[in-house]
């Protein structure tokens, strides 16, 4: 009988410290993950040598691209100065989560429960340290996390309901609890037979076995042990009960003994496998490898490049990051499963090119991954990345959604730069990809010191943007809008363009994402409008042809009654018939197509038609159009780009995924028009689709006004000769 008890205790035992550990590494995977995500912003060099003021610009612009639990994300100077992505700037001295000496042995720190000036909650702080280029410490780069951001995590990782997992601070303060009550506070249990038990001495030990009881006054046995590179404690409970009810059955049936012990070993292995099984499916037990793709996890990838640094200090190697260009379009149009069927075939897709060239590869969080090669020299390997890139889009037509990858690059010679990390590295090939935005035209960037005389740059538009308003340095040009049927002029788009003095002539890529990332644009559109309603009042007066514009709304305008008052106010200085302006608008993200409906039937009730900008390019989506009434859709000009073979035909599944949209826009009675019209052929396929309209350089490129006028003129003049020869 003692035999089959201690059997049973020891089986109970082993199962509990089974289940504890796998909730600590579940709650480790999430707080790396917090780490992986601050740690993508961190650009070494600017940190190293960039100033506050730089370093806080660079947050602010990059803050989008961070974890959505992050509260406030701030970089702290040695004179402890908080620099936060909110642009304030706060005096921190004296914060007891800000030390050095946080980062002796590890190279991020979570800090225990603090509460902050900037927040009317509790939180918590992922820290990761800062280097000047000597490699002396030189700051923090900083988020905070809501302390509930934890039991979402607790509900996420939760099996069953026997295990009640706790975390506990280094100073013993509960952070996560069934009773919210005893969050932030320490726990001491009730009865004085265990009163010495209590979460701060807990979190002193750090790792053990006691028996208890919980808040309810229940007997429990509490089993816990500290969460990997963290310094918290994570305490499971499991009631008495249930240790309890196995000695019952063993003095029951006493027979049976046997037979109960194999069963319970059974039922605990089938548990055990349940759990390795969850944990598994979620990343949170293997490191090694990614559960969907089977290709390594980052962490495993940084290691093996690591020792293939050591073991070849003088090859050059080629780092690239990818992902997937407006992957959040795919799950917000998309079930999870065809989310994750993407994925997995991209990762088989680049794992046999990687292969190919004796590679290695990793899959980082969500669509990206890291891919690591050695190369003889720069130029042979991007010749063949090239080469490598059209094969690449090639297989990636053949899958049932189209998608278009992009690619961030560096090259390395570990002798060269012996301290640079593996993570330095990533971050450099991801900066060099963030620079492509939405250049559909460019699938990839490659990493050059110079890079951060981008910020420099930026910095010089910036201190002159205002001037060159008043300056009038700012002049619209108008890209003519074909109609098929006849191939008559009846419309433009007004596109605008910069000429400054010093800086010469600097075109939309350069200075449009800059300004719609600082807010300068809502001011640069409502100079267009004026520049617009100014052309079409002079020509009206003058007695000259004129036809509709469309004129651009960037995606920073959010307050409907805002945006329509300034419109409104500028249109009515003028004396124009409002069919004459079109709007094209732009969908940034389902959270405001209430935004943009509003925005729509204000305009319509004013008189003006409405036109959906770049639709396809990822951002615009098809389930939007019941809810957003626009009159027209604008093709982005990638349609066509990513739809023709070599010898200018059009690839036969994409053009009939082309021919669907344009029925699709017919039936839902919008016009349709295409940017991006280059060729005949690509004129002669949209006109066999009954596409309406087209806009492109086979027609003519965007016209300055003089010559926009004198094309109208030309174009009527065509017109009514090829009239009078009928």
């Amino acid at each position: 009988m003692k035999n089959a008890r201690k059997i049973a205790q020891k089986t109970y035992h082993e199962n509990c410290e089974m289940i504890l550990q796998g909730y600590s590494v579940g709650i480790h995977h999430y707080l790396d993950n917090y780490r992986t995500s601050l740690e993508s912003i961190y650009y070494p060099q600017l940190f190293a040598n960039g100033s506050t003021e730089e370093i806080q610009k660079w947050i602010i612009q990059n803050i989008q691209y961070l974890s959505d639990d992050f509260c406030h994300v701030f970089y702290v100077d040695s004179n402890y100065q908080g620099y936060f992505s909110t642009g304030e700037v706060v005096d921190l001295r004296g914060e007891s989560y800000l030390s050095p000496s946080n980062f002796k042995d590890t190279d991020y720190y979570v800090s225990d429960m603090q509460y902050f000036s900037m927040a009317d909650y509790p939180v918590f702080f992922i820290e990761k340290p800062c280097y000047n280029s000597e490699r002396e410490f030189n700051g923090y780069l900083c988020a905070s996390l809501k302390i509930s951001v934890l039991s979402k995590i607790d509900s996420e990782i939760r099996i069953g309901e026997k295990a009640v997992p706790v975390i506990i601070d280094r100073a013993g303060l509960i952070l996560t609890h069934p009773d919210e009550n005893y969050i932030g506070k320490i726990y001491i249990p009730a009865s004085k037979k265990y009163r010495k038990i209590t979460s701060d001495i807990i979190a002193r030990e750090g790792r053990g076995y006691v028996e208890t009881e919980s808040h309810l006054g229940e007997p429990i046995d509490l089993f816990y042990m500290p969460i990997e590179d963290c310094g918290w404690i994570l305490a499971v409970s499991f009631k008495k009960e249930y240790l309890s009810a196995i000695y019952t059955k063993v003095d029951i049936i006493k027979y049976l003994i046997l037979l109960v012990t194999i069963g319970a070993l059974v039922l605990l292995l089938f548990f055990e496998t349940i759990i390795s099984n969850y944990f598994y499916r979620n990343q949170l037990i293997e490191p090694l490898y990614d559960p969907l793709t089977k290709l390594w996890s980052r962490q495993r990838f940084e290691t093996e490049v690591a020792k293939l640094f050591r073991r070849n200090p003088k090859s050059k190697f080629m780092l690239i990051d990818t992902d997937i260009r407006g992957f959040k379009f795919v799950n917000q149009n998309y079930t999870e499963d065809e989310a994750d069927k993407m994925i997995a075939f991209y990762a088989r897709t680049l794992n046999d090119i990687v292969q190919e060239y004796k590679g290695i590869i990793g899959r980082g969080y969500a669509d990206h991954f890291y891919i690591l090669v050695k190369i003889r020299n720069v130029r042979e390997a991007m010749n063949i990345f090239k080469g490598t890139t059209y094969l690449l889009n090639e297989m990636i037509k053949a899958y049932e959604i189209p998608f278009f990858p992009k690619f961030g690059i560096t090259f390395c010679k570990p002798s060269y730069h012996p301290e640079i990390t593996v993570k330095e590295l990533i971050g450099q090939a991801a900066f060099a990809k963030s620079t492509i935005k939405d250049n559909m035209l460019s699938p990839y960037s490659i990493y050059n010191a110079r890079l951060l005389s981008k910020i420099n740059e930026e910095r010089k538009f910036e201190q002159c943007m205002k001037s060159s308003i008043e300056n009038q340095d700012f002049f619209v040009v108008y890209q003519p809008k074909i109609l098929l049927e006849n191939e008559s002029i009846v419309g433009a788009e007004a596109l605008v363009r910069w000429k400054h003095p010093e800086l010469g002539m600097i075109y939309p890529d350069k200075f449009i994402p800059l300004f719609e990332r600082n807010g300068f644009i809502v001011k640069l559109d409502f100079y267009v409008y004026d520049k617009v309603f100014h052309f079409l009042d002079s020509q009206l007066k003058a007695g000259k042809p004129v036809v509709p514009i469309s004129v651009n709304m960037s995606r920073n305008h959010n307050k409907p009654e805002t945006f329509m008052m300034e419109f409104m106010r500028i249109f009515r200085r003028y004396t124009i018939p409002p069919y004459l302006v079109q709007v094209e608008i732009i969908e940034r993200s389902v959270m405001d197509r209430d935004t943009l409906c509003k925005i729509t039937n204000a305009l319509h009730k004013e008189g003006f038609t409405v036109a959906m900008d770049d639709f396809g390019s990822g951002e615009s989506s098809l389930n939007m159009l019941a809810k957003v009434p626009v009159d027209v859709l604008k093709f982005d000009r990638e349609f066509l780009l990513s739809s023709m073979h070599e010898n200018g035909e059009m690839e036969e599944k994409s053009a009939n995924f082309i021919r669907t949209l344009v029925k699709l826009s017919k039936n839902l009675e919008k016009e349709t028009v295409f940017e991006g019209v280059e060729t005949q052929r690509q004129r002669d396929f949209l006109r066999s689709i009954n596409c309406d309209q087209v806009q492109g350089y086979f027609y003519s490129k965007p016209l300055i006004e003089e010559n926009f006028v004198n094309f109208i003129a030309s174009n009527i003049k065509d017109e009514r000769n090829e009239s009078s020869s009928r």
